[in-house]
Order: C-alpha cells, then sequence, then structure tokens
C-alpha cells in the first residue's frame, strides 16, 4: 500500500536529464544519461574523462546536448541567458588573474555582470566573510595559497547570490588542512545560506564527507544514483579482487574457501602469493585476523587491485 505525497511538500527536482546525450565529432561526453537531483549537496563521482566538466556545461546551457531531455528548475538550460543569474560555477582550473587583489577580481566580475556599485561593495563584503578571506582581500592574488585561491574563485561563483552552485573538483591539488575547511565551507553553503550544491570529484570517500546523495558516473551515463549507503551496497555486491603475499598462503587459501564471502581463491606466480575474490570486502578484513591465527600464515603484504573508482564502475557496467 502507497501514500501520496501531500502536494505542499512536493518539491521538483533542480535537475532533470533524461536520456541525455552530447559528443564532440567521434567523442562521446554524455551517453544517454539519466539523473534526478533535487535541492541540498550532491555529489557527482567518477573517473577523469566520465563526463562531470559536460554534464556541469549542459547545465549553464552554454552547450547544447545532441539528443534527450535537460531541465533545470523546471526550464531547458540551453538559450536561457535569464537562467544563468540562478547558477554559479567554480571551475576545476586555475584563472585567477594573479596581479589583482581579491577585492579588485570581485569588483572586475560585479561589473561584468553589472551589478551597481553600493550593493556590489556590501556583496563583495558577504562572501568575503562566508568564504572566510576578508583579511586577504586587498592582498594580491599571486600571493595566495592553494586554498585561499580556491575559496576565491567560489566566492566569485557566489558574488550574484545564485540558486544553485556548480563546484568542479573543488578539492583536487589541496592539501589535508585546505581540504578540510574546504568541505566545511561546502557543507556551511548548503546549511548555513541555502545553496543547493552539485559539487564532482574523482574520490569517493572525498564526497562522502559532504553529502551522502551523489550519482556515479561513468562513461557518460549514470550507473547508479542514490545516497551513499545504497551505492556502498551496490558495490559490495560485485566481487573485489584482493592479493595477498606472505608465508604459509597455502593454508589460509584453504581457510579462505569456506567463507561466506569468497567469490574465489588462485595462486599467482608462486606459493607465496594468491588472489583472493570476495563479495564483502568488510566482512574478508574483519576476519583475517582470526584466520591469520588460525592458519599461521604471515602476511607481508596485502592490498586491493580494485581500490578505485575505474574497477568499480567497471563492475556495475558489467564489464
Amino acid at each position: 500500500m502507497s501514500s501520496a505525497v501531500p502536494a505542499g511538500n512536493f518539491k521538483p527536482p533542480v535537475i532533470q536529464a533524461s536520456f541525455l546525450s552530447k559528443w564532440y565529432g567521434d567523442v562521446i561526453g554524455l551517453n544517454g544519461m539519466n539523473v534526478i537531483i533535487h535541492e541540498g549537496i550532491t555529489g557527482i563521482v567518477g573517473p577523469n574523462g566520465a563526463g562531470k566538466s559536460t554534464f556541469f556545461k549542459l547545465v549553464m546551457g552554454t552547450i547544447k546536448s545532441n539528443a534527450g531531455d535537460l531541465l533545470v528548475f523546471g526550464q531547458r538550460p540551453w538559450g536561457n541567458w535569464r537562467q544563468l543569474s540562478s547558477i554559479g560555477f567554480c571551475p576545476d582550473y586555475e584563472f585567477l588573474p594573479l596581479d589583482m587583489t581579491g577585492n579588485e577580481y570581485l569588483r572586475f566580475l560585479g561589473g561584468l555582470q553589472a551589478m551597481e556599485k553600493n550593493a556590489l561593495e556590501k556583496r563583495i563584503a558577504e562572501v568575503a566573510i562566508i568564504v572566510r578571506m576578508k583579511k586577504d582581500m586587498d592582498r594580491k592574488m599571486g600571493g595566495y595559497s592553494k586554498g585561499m585561491k580556491q575559496r576565491l574563485k567560489i566566492a566569485g561563483a557566489l558574488l550574484h547570490n545564485p540558486k544553485l552552485l556548480l563546484l568542479d573538483e573543488p578539492l583536487s591539488g589541496l592539501d589535508p588542512i585546505s581540504r578540510r575547511d574546504i568541505i566545511e565551507l561546502i557543507k556551511s553553503l548548503n546549511r548555513d545560506y541555502g545553496h543547493t550544491v552539485i559539487v564532482s570529484s574523482h574520490v569517493l570517500h572525498e564526497i562522502e564527507r559532504m553529502t551522502h546523495s551523489i550519482a556515479l558516473i561513468y562513461k557518460g551515463r549514470a550507473v547508479a544514483s542514490g545516497v551513499i549507503s545504497e551505492i556502498r551496497n551496490l558495490i559490495s555486491q560485485h566481487p573485489h579482487n584482493i592479493i595477498l603475499e606472505g608465508k604459509n598462503m597455502a593454508e589460509l587459501a584453504k581457510a579462505l574457501i569456506d567463507r561466506s564471502y569468497t567469490y574465489s581463491v588462485g595462486f599467482n606466480n608462486n606459493r607465496n602469493s594468491i588472489t583472493v575474490k570476495v563479495t564483502i570486502p568488510e566482512e574478508f578484513f574483519d576476519s583475517m585476523p582470526e584466520l591469520v591465527e588460525m592458519t599461521g600464515a604471515r602476511i607481508e603484504r596485502m592490498f586491493s587491485q580494485d581500490d578505485n573508482l575505474e574497477s568499480v564502475f567497471k563492475y556495475m557496467v558489467g564489464w
């Protein structure tokens, strides 16, 4: 028995893509992509070249799709220049004019958007506080750290107070402390300022620190979308290859064969190295101390061949 959602509580998707395709000559950017994105923070996760940047360009309306349908706030973005005021974009490449100060750069952006002077100065002061750059706005950007430059790029995307923020690989190249700070900033942009944020990355655990809603993109297709716990369950349904090297591997292999999570066990080039295919990696790793003690095996090296998104996506599309 299903229950209807009261009309007053229903919010339409921010983005809805149906069989969306874009190609550049013989190169496919997106291939029949289907995805629905709601308010909040959503992670777009995929390896380099998966189609994340192409998707952002289509959402902004800077390129036109070859097939399929795309709605952003219920409207088609291509040729819809009025909708640009609702979208802010922070690209993944470096473009800041390093001989300008932070204030000069934001004034330049505001001028391009024909913002009135007093309103622009007020907004610059606001976004400087939001991105925690207030004390550095009169410094030339050539002296900024990588993290400070990223904050100012986000400030530029925020300047016109858009409803939707598109952040393309905002954590790329940052040191651990700057990554942590940018992740907290992204969470604050939604929680404290009400922006819907779509952030792309090729690192799943980074997105997991920002949001529970993700879409996995591989070779131009959304192969899965939903909450991260559901995606992890999907991933765990496919065998993962784990290599173990050390002493007494034969006894360990015999013990592993009887485990419910083991798909297969095989020796590699010699008797000191085995490859184990497991369906539930968490159970495998949890049980290893017990198995090592029981068999007398000495593990000198253990690593997963599939500790990357490329392998996960190949599993999910049946390669």
